[in-house]
């Protein structure tokens, strides 16, 4: 019986150690996209975007006196169907003259599409950011 106990127990702290899988490449993008706005990069940060929200993405990145202090996606939530996702984006930037550094917050939902032969099956961002300041 102790051993039944011990397997158990070694089973249930193995499973715990394992990584989560957020589903092919969920992170590897929320990393990319994140690196991309760290570095102003913003036409390849809107590739990770839906189309119809791009536009609206860009426009708002426009201002040459922005500059990003820091970029990170702070909480990553897998659904059960594990083709969406939710992720709370956090971006310090501080805009020139000021050197205030402020937070910008966006909860992003996260899609993977169906595999077809006419998209990639990347992952994308459905949702349009908020109102940036």
């Amino acid at each position: 019986m102790r051993r039944l106990y011990f397997l158990l127990l070694l089973f249930s702290l193995t499973a715990c150690a394992l990584p989560r899988n957020y589903g092919p490449e969920l992170e590897k993008s929320s990393d990319t996209f994140s690196e991309a706005m760290r570095w102003r990069d913003y036409v390849g940060a809107a590739y990770f975007l839906e189309p119809a929200a791009r536009g609206t993405f860009l426009q708002q990145f426009q201002n040459d006196d922005l500059f990003i202090v820091d970029s990170r996606v702070v909480e990553l939530q897998l659904a059960e169907s594990a083709d969406s996702a939710t992720a709370e984006y956090l971006l310090e930037y501080y805009l020139l003259p000021s050197n205030r550094i402020k937070k910008w917050h966006w909860q992003q939902q996260w899609q993977l599409p169906e595999k077809n032969a006419d998209s990639d099956r990347l992952w994308r961002i459905k949702n349009a950011p908020p109102a940036f300041p």
